[in-house]
């Protein structure tokens, strides 16, 4: 069936009752503002910010990919550009899931195809974020992974053991603490 508009819609059908025959409308008139209290507009917002933040990390990949070349044999600049053009192609649909709903809550299409486009326009500067964050990062690894390594030795020695002497545990805490630290050694030492 089609909407005195020429859209298709569904019927709805309940248990022995039937509603008119009648489009589901959107309670957004063509050309206007969405309603803001909307629950379809909440929706449809959610929706467009969920696509955005996903973008970050996709951006951040291809900058890292493109900060990374020439720092092992695999990161060329082939396997960046390759990077790019995939997420590149999987950005177009991402693109339309953002501005059709748009379109069809009303907007114009230029508007919705605006949008489509400024949800993705936070790749670009993640992934120059990502190109620069591998460049400034890379003298500062080994600082980090041990700072990060003395905060968890840190809450292994400040609450773990403590709360296992509590349960009578301590020795077998105490013991096997030192059995991970010279197993982690032993790895780094040998695995380089």
């Amino acid at each position: 069936d089609k909407g005195e508009n020429g859209e298709p819609y569904q019927r709805r059908r309940g248990a022995g009752a039937s509603l008119p025959d009648s489009p589901s409308v959107f309670p957004v008139a063509r050309d206007a503002a969405p309603m803001a209290g909307s629950s379809s507009w909440r929706r449809i917002m959610l929706m467009i910010l969920a696509i955005t933040i996903h973008n970050i990390p996709e951006g951040l990949a291809v900058g890292v990919g493109f900060g990374a070349v020439g720092k092992s044999a695999s990161a060329t600049f082939q396997s960046a550009r390759n990077l790019a053009i995939g997420i590149g192609i999987q950005n177009f649909p991402e693109g339309l899931a953002v501005s059709l709903p748009l379109r069809g809550a009303g907007f114009s299409p230029w508007k919705a195809f605006w949008y489509g486009q400024l949800s993705g326009m936070v790749e670009p500067l993640a992934g120059v974020f990502g190109a620069f964050a591998v460049v400034v990062a890379e003298p500062l690894l080994p600082y980090a992974l041990g700072f990060a390594a003395g905060a968890m030795v840190f809450v292994v020695m400040d609450d773990i053991v403590p709360e296992a002497q509590t349960s009578g545990n301590g020795k077998l805490a105490s013991w096997t603490s030192i059995l991970g630290f010279v197993v982690m050694m032993s790895l780094d030492v040998g695995l380089g």
